[in-house]
């Protein structure tokens, strides 16, 4: 595999070439709607939208088009879903529109070498303050890890995974009762900006970038189903909030109550301790949630959703099932 070139402006670049640049970019889920409006934006040519094809979603399978898919076609930009980025006449069609830019947001695919050869610049939005969490999941790990910050870096993109050198890189606070679903639609909006400044870098010439430092990388790898189980007489309330927190809208966290599967949708920290065994229902609230215990203090469950069926306030779960203060809810 050849190492990819680093790209930098020539001296004697005119600007009135610059202003001339087209960008391709790459795309697939609502994350990169900001990112593309950024580009709109720009003052540059949107020449081309490339997103995934039609996924098979919900209970009925049915198959839908990216959110990127269908923003396009309300605005009549040319987009097209390619199956795989490998054949070669996507090469053909892609070197046929001479970008100067390629610009990738939560696109979910890698794109070859052979592809990333043909623009002059090749420009990455990752949610994340890398070199922290490279990979496919890095807006659901801060949350999952208890982070009180994260952020949005523009890198080139490099042979290894997210390791390019950063163009640009800002910094927001993480709320501590945000989920994923809210961060994502914060994180997507604080791109729009950041892309913006450095497209406008690209143009005036100006654009630099920095080397990672390697020794503070991490990663945030791929979650699957299986990360979302809970254990309410193991974990602590702490790391159960988390998990409800930074796993949503998928996978999402479950834990098994009686043997009967259950989302756990919505839950709160009330900051109080507690003497009682972890796992045992402390109190059924008048406002609809629950109150356990676990090895940390006291977790509040406000809303779950029983498998099969509409989600509920914990409290009418509880009592649909005949279950009272001083039950253990979990073996």
């Amino acid at each position: 595999m050849s190492r990819l070139k680093q790209r930098r402006v020539p001296p004697n670049y005119e600007l009135s070439t610059l202003i001339q640049m087209k960008i391709v970019f790459f795309g697939t889920d609502e994350f990169s709607i900001k990112a593309l409006e950024a580009c709109l934006h720009s003052g540059m040519e949107l020449s081309q939208v490339v997103t995934t094809p039609p996924k098979k979603k919900g209970r009925g399978l049915k198959l839908e088009s990216s959110e990127i898919f269908d923003y396009c076609q309300t605005k009549n930009i040319p987009v097209i879903e390619y199956p795989t980025l490998r054949e070669a006449k996507v090469g053909q069609d892609l070197l046929a529109r001479r970008p100067d830019i390629f610009v990738v947001a939560s696109y979910g695919k890698l794109i070859p070498n052979n592809l990333l050869e043909i623009p002059k610049y090749r420009l990455n939005v990752h949610p994340s303050l890398l070199p922290k969490y490279r990979g496919s999941a890095p807006i659901h790990w801060p949350i999952l890890n208890g982070d009180k910050e994260t952020g949005v870096s523009i890198i080139d993109i490099a042979e290894k995974l997210d390791a390019g050198d950063i163009y640009c890189q800002e910094r927001i606070a993480i709320d501590p009762r945000t989920d994923a679903a809210q961060l994502a639609s914060e994180l997507a909006r604080f791109s729009y900006g950041i892309l913006k400044k450095v497209l406008a870098q690209v143009k005036a010439g100006q654009l630099r970038g920095i080397p990672q430092n390697e020794t503070e990388a991490t990663l945030a790898p791929q979650l699957s189903k299986k990360d979302g189980e809970v254990s309410l007489t193991t974990m602590t309330a702490e790391v159960i909030d988390r998990k409800v927190r930074g796993l949503q809208p998928w996978p999402g966290a479950y834990c098994f109550i009686k043997n009967e599967r259950i989302a756990l949708l919505e839950t709160d920290l009330p900051g109080a301790t507690t003497s009682g065994k972890p796992g045992i229902l402390l109190a059924i609230e008048k406002e609809g949630g629950i109150q356990l215990a676990t090895h940390d203090g006291i977790l509040k469950i406000l809303k779950v959703k029983p498998e099969g069926k509409k989600s509920m306030p914990a409290a009418d779960f509880v009592r649909g099932r005949h279950l009272t203060p001083g039950m253990i809810l979990q073996n």
